[in-house]
């Protein structure tokens, strides 16, 4: 599918470049989004297999109001879209199925959400995930959130920012 040879990807796979997942039968396994993100930032041609490929983002958002206008204007731009009201939840589920991208309002009762991201980021399934943070926030929250690993904060209500950001 890449084009190279087995023993260049195992060697991505071994220097970080490449992540994969171990099947218990010893075999490496590579999921599409990754593939598809190594071709990018090498400046690879992305092969057709992975190029049709929807790219999976979660929204943990509780007003259901604004999830489904970021679900409408996610999908409109070929993303695979599910949404959480639920932090707990949505960071279990992408614990089990990592997204390309994971957005999320911190402003939940009893989450604290530079632990919750420090978590992702050490995790070898979920430390590529980008997050992008949708709240508004102060200063040192804001700081605390980007050396936790997030990607950016985006002001909530700036949809436009928001959509900046995910490209």
């Amino acid at each position: 599918m890449l084009q190279v040879h087995p023993k260049t990807v195992y060697y991505w796979v071994r220097t970080g470049r490449l992540n994969a997942l171990t099947s218990p039968g010893g075999l490496l396994r590579v999921r599409a989004e990754d593939a598809r993100a190594l071709c990018q930032s090498a400046g690879m041609p992305i092969p057709a297999e992975l190029a049709t490929v929807k790219r999976r983002v979660h929204v943990v958002e509780p007003d259901k109001t604004v999830s489904r206008s970021l679900v409408r204007n996610l999908k409109a731009k070929g993303f695979d879209v599910r949404t959480y009201e639920d932090p707990y939840e949505a960071l279990i589920a992408t614990a089990k199925e990592p997204p390309e991208l994971l957005i999320i309002d911190v402003r939940h009762p009893g989450i604290e959400a530079s632990r919750a991201i420090s978590a992702l980021r050490r995790d070898d399934n979920t430390k590529r995930t980008r997050v992008l943070v949708w709240s508004d926030i102060g200063h040192d929250e804001h700081s605390t959130l980007l050396e936790a690993g997030v990607e950016a904060v985006v002001p909530r209500g700036d949809a436009a920012a928001l959509v900046k950001a995910i490209k």
